[in-house]
């Protein structure tokens, strides 16, 4: 067990001087684990020590607990919280898209839902269309819309 990225920042913005977290239970760290590499770069800059304990009992297979305690020197970034580089922007298709294999495949798969919904009265965008149908983008939706008014 490792914990997530995101659970290493949060706790390095609220970590005081001395504090600990486990941060893995394993018999050996994953070689491209990106948790582990990150503390590793933490602790090469001084900002917190790595260290494992053996476990002495207990039910599993895990046989260390991985801890970083943190350190007094300050994190850079504003407020002392790292600032995180070279994330790469969402695409432009979604996962519904992926799934289905195209937006084409998905308007034809949900035009008959759109239409009994439109069929109602009532004035709807088609984010609230697509909320109700479950899907994460209303792009599919507004192409069904617009092959039924032209």
């Amino acid at each position: 067990m490792i914990v997530q990225d995101n659970v290493v920042t949060a706790w390095l913005a609220t970590a005081v001087h001395g504090q600990t977290m486990v941060y893995a239970r394993a018999t050996f760290l994953p070689v491209g684990s990106a948790v582990a590499k990150r503390l590793r770069l933490l602790a090469a800059s001084g900002h917190v020590l790595l260290y494992r304990e053996r476990r002495t009992h207990g039910p599993g297979d895990e046989n260390f607990r991985f801890i970083v305690r943190r350190t007094a020197k300050q994190l850079p970034g504003p407020g002392g919280v790292l600032i995180v580089k070279g994330v790469k922007p969402l695409g432009a298709h979604k996962p519904q898209d992926k799934r289905t294999g195209s937006c084409a495949m998905l308007v034809r798969d949900i035009a008959p839902q759109v239409r009994s919904i439109l069929a109602e009265g009532e004035r709807r965008s088609a984010e609230t269309i697509a909320r109700e149908l479950g899907l994460y983008s209303a792009q599919p939706v507004r192409v069904a819309m617009q092959s039924m008014a032209a």
